[in-house]
């Protein structure tokens, strides 16, 4: 025996009866049990229970039609060994023995990996028949089905939702043709698995359509589907009129389509139930074979894993335009006053400075305006501090009315202080734009019954003008914006002063 720790549920193998060969994926030691012992010795105990992959190729395989040898590279237990996927019949030119060789890949519930089991049944050579030109066919076949299910899944790899339909149309197409069926189609259930609708469709010429018209069935509409598939996840009628009685009504709509054989495989995200893929016969019944569900149950894999893939990038685009407006809308909220709605006193800082550079640019003028409300504290004193907002927000609205233009910015520079930045604009068009704004908050109307001022609510308004260079401050254009103010308010209120600063 080798020192090699075998895996703790080979016992169970060892003690079959016929032949096992067994390759942990992860390792290069293969495992035999006894009874695969006397494929290479007489004496089964002249031989370890684990072997290399050099002593596997002393055996001799035939292929089962011809009886002539496989070569060293097309050797299809070798290929078994190395973790392809293999499934035909091969005849070992042993002691006059024959078996009949089936890999696969299988995953043990004691294992915590995928492993290779093959096993090697014994069988006369009289029972393996097999048509030569036949068996080529089917290889060639299964060449090009894998050929073209590699380059159908290439198509599906980062495919975008607008390319999505065209991709599983091209999938449907492909098992419908190599399945021979008349018809190919794709389901979807909704998420109560109450409805399910079909989504794509191929028929071969000459075969009518249905997609149109299956569309929101029901589940009490075919129960008997619903169920089968929600338990088995396959849906396999090689002939409709022998389905059992409690399938009546899919009977009755299988004839109605003149569906004779249907073989159908769910369409699973996760553990969740999709849809599913589905292959009919028209003119004759048809016993499906192992290679139909194969190819079925792969497109409908390579389907389900496309619709994963495309919901999650699109779970993941929404999430990130939602990051993008909640950034966005915080951005807008830590530069906007909270209750008036117009820039802060953080944009305020922000824009000047960059207009001061702009128009040191470009040798245009910048203005800034300067307005404070007239005996304010009185008005909110009298009527109070939630009408002395509203106040606040009337006065805001007036800013913006004024303002058309692109890069003006009205702002609350404080309490009831406010301020205007008009870039490329004279101090001429700064008093226009000042007057503008009393004239409206006069319209508005609002009593100020306790101001030594007016019996409606003013402002005050300072304006001044430059042409920035690069040695400019923004303290400078608002020290002077607010020279004029402190005259507006000096000489009565009420009125718009200018700065003689420049």
């Amino acid at each position: 025996m080798t020192d090699v720790e075998q895996p703790h549920f080979w016992p169970v193998l060892d003690a079959l009866p016929y032949p096992v060969l067994y390759k942990d994926i992860n390792s290069p030691n293969i495992f035999i049990n006894l009874a695969a012992k006397r494929l290479f010795s007489e004496n089964k105990t002249d031989i370890s229970s684990v072997v290399s992959l050099d002593t596997i190729k002393t055996l001799t395989l035939c292929y089962a039609n011809t009886h002539h040898p496989y070569g060293l590279f097309n050797n299809p237990l070798i290929q078994a060994l190395s973790g392809n996927e293999i499934e035909q019949h091969v005849y070992l030119a042993k002691q006059a023995s024959s078996y009949q060789l089936h890999s696969r890949l299988v995953e043990f519930p004691l294992s915590l990996h995928q492993s290779i089991v093959i096993s090697l049944q014994r069988a006369e050579l009289g029972h393996i028949e097999h048509d030569n030109a036949l068996y080529i066919d089917e290889v060639h076949e299964a060449l090009a089905f894998d050929k073209l299910i590699s380059l159908i899944s290439t198509g599906f790899i980062n495919v975008q939702e607008h390319q999505l339909d065209i991709h599983i149309n091209d999938a449907i197409a492909a098992v419908g043709e190599f399945c021979q069926a008349d018809r190919a189609y794709m389901f979807q259930f909704n998420d109560e698995l109450t409805e399910m609708s079909n989504t794509h469709e191929w028929v071969r010429q000459g075969v009518t359509a249905h997609k149109d018209e299956l569309q929101n069935i029901p589940q009490h509409a075919l129960p008997y589907f619903y169920k089968t598939m929600q338990e088995t996840f396959i849906f396999n009628v090689s002939d409709v009129s022998k389905l059992p009685a409690e399938a009546h009504a899919e009977q009755a709509e299988f004839v109605r389509e003149h569906i004779q054989s249907i073989l159908c495989c769910a369409i699973r995200a996760g553990d969740k139930l999709i849809g599913f893929v589905g292959c009919d016969m028209i003119g004759r019944t048809r016993n499906w074979t192992s290679n139909d569900l194969r190819r079925l149950k792969l497109v409908g894999e390579m389907i389900a894993n496309t619709l994963q893939s495309v919901a999650y990038r699109q779970s993941l685009h929404s999430m990130q335009q939602q990051l993008l407006l909640a950034n966005a809308d915080l951005q807008q909220q830590a530069m906007q006053d909270g209750l008036t709605g117009i820039a802060n006193r953080r944009r305020f800082d922000q824009c000047l400075q960059q207009e001061l550079q702009r128009s040191a640019r470009s040798n245009t003028p910048l203005s800034l305006v300067m307005l404070d409300i007239d005996r304010f504290k009185l008005y909110n004193d009298y009527y109070g501090h939630q009408t002395g907002d509203d106040a606040l927000k009337t006065l805001a609205n007036c800013l913006s009315e004024v303002l058309k233009r692109q890069g003006d910015i009205a702002a609350r520079y404080g309490g009831e202080e406010f301020a205007l930045i008009l870039p490329d604009s004279s101090l001429e068009d700064a008093m226009n734009v000042s007057k503008k704004i009393q004239q409206l908050l006069q319209e508005a109307a609002i009593e100020h019954k306790h101001s030594d001022v007016s019996k409606l609510l003013t402002v005050s308004i300072g304006c001044c003008s430059l042409i920035a260079d690069k040695n400019t401050k923004a303290s400078q254009l608002i020290k002077a914006a607010d020279t004029a103010l402190y005259a507006a308010k000096s000489n009565g209120r009420n009125r718009v002063e200018v700065s003689g600063e420049w």
